[in-house]
């Protein structure tokens, strides 16, 4: 199943290169012949993630859907046949993906030299360093280590190397530099190449659905380092990542009507795989973006769940924009949104309050009658001008009994 699963992953990454014309005028073959074949990460610590089956790394698209996800295990990197950036020298494995780790991590790697000469492995001596790098240029050592090459049954023998702990209370989104220098029969090999290692400000909260985005996404929009731990920094945090979602505008998510897929296992799932979903999938993401932080969230429902033409049914938001779209008024039956601690977070619309009621104070103007049924169409949808029935109340400050959508709340990702 894992050889399986890597030809899968092999031959996505290699479907992805083919479709890049100039591929070939960047690169060079790579003909050292002695080489890191492969690195794996494991370690207290270490995040195993699902890629998603479109959108690595950034593209996200609808046709997809029907194409499996993807688990990666403990290789992350495999040179493959690789080949040499001409400019800047770096060599390039066919299959290499995100390292992930919790903050105070250890991480533990074992690197897999490999003979690609004639005849059989030839002894020498290795030398092995790691490096981190952040966004601000910052470089941590990770490992350095050296040593004889071993042999064994016609191969070289991994080398297991205990890094140095991660930083902790820190979530960031690093460039892992890795050197590896051989020397054999006289001669010295040195081959550089990068990788991305995210750290994560805590470990994931138990069931979080962890996915390569969504780890990479948040570390690096919090990229920082964060020592108190209370509810106030948790809130600060959520708040970070909430504004972060602006972010997502360029690469082409939006708000709006979608074919919802009948088969699914969460719903942050379906965010990663449909450029345009409903608020239930951008707080299935939100949720996942935060409590893969560790930070502890759960979902909260504002829903008329007898819709009717004599009585409050829907609500009307204030003029404003969601994600992707431009300002207008929004009307429907239901919304969904995410809490931390009490306080509400609304990726949907990027909106913060300190809790329930000054959330629907601030978003619901009014509460209007009837049934909904025209926001199925993606023409005019959840926009329908003075309501089906032409009624709607101002919403009164607070709940109020009657008026204001009963609300729910929960912690699955359904």
């Amino acid at each position: 199943m894992k050889n399986l699963l890597f030809l899968a992953l092999l031959l996505l990454f290699t479907v992805a290169a083919c479709d890049d014309d100039s591929t070939s005028e960047k690169t060079a073959p790579f003909t050292d012949p002695i080489a890191t074949e492969q690195m794996d990460f494991d370690g207290e610590g270490r995040l195993y993630y699902t890629i998603s089956a479109y959108g690595y790394p950034d593209e996200i698209s609808s046709s997809r859907w029907t194409e499996p996800d993807l688990d990666v295990d403990e290789t992350l990197f495999d040179m493959g046949t690789g080949v040499v950036e001409t400019e800047t020298g770096l060599v390039v494995p066919d299959f290499n993906v995100l390292a992930a780790y919790c903050s105070s991590a250890t991480p533990l790697i074992t690197l897999t030299p490999g003979w690609r000469g004639e005849g059989e492995p030839q002894a020498g001596t290795y030398a092995f360093t790691g490096v981190l790098m952040d966004a601000s240029g910052l470089e941590i050592p990770l490992f350095d280590v050296s040593g004889d090459l071993e042999i064994d049954a016609g191969g070289y023998l991994p080398v297991d190397v205990e890094a140095n702990p991660l930083p902790a209370d820190t979530a960031k989104l690093y460039t892992l530099e890795f050197t590896a220098v051989y020397t054999v029969d006289g001669t010295t090999y040195t081959q550089t190449s990068r990788m991305r290692l995210a750290q994560t400000w805590r470990c994931p909260v138990e069931g979080t659905p962890l996915y390569e985005r969504i780890i990479r996404w948040g570390s690096s929009w919090l990229n920082g380092t964060f020592e108190d731990q209370s509810e106030e920094s948790e809130n600060e945090r959520a708040k970070t990542l909430l504004f972060g979602m602006y972010n997502l505008e360029p690469l082409g998510y939006r708000y709006g009507p979608f074919p919802r897929p009948s088969d699914f296992v969460d719903r942050a799932e379906v965010f990663l795989d449909f450029p345009q979903m409903a608020c239930g999938e951008f707080r299935g993401f939100f949720m996942a973006l935060v409590e893969s932080q560790g930070i502890d969230a759960n979902w909260l429902w504002f829903w008329y769940n007898n819709p009717s033409s004599t009585a409050p049914s829907m609500y009307e938001t204030r003029l404003i924009a969601a994600v992707g779209t431009d300002e207008m008024y929004w009307r429907y039956q239901d919304h969904i949104v995410v809490e931390v601690n009490g306080k509400v977070y609304d990726p949907t619309y990027l909106v913060f309050a300190e809790n329930a009621d000054e959330y629907e104070d601030y978003m619901f103007e009014d509460f209007c009658y009837g049934e909904d049924v025209n926001c199925g169409g993606a023409n005019g949808w959840c926009t329908i001008d003075d309501g089906p029935q032409g009624i709607c109340v101002d919403n009164a400050p607070g709940y109020v009994e009657g008026e204001s959508p009963p609300r729910h709340r929960g912690e699955d990702y359904r």
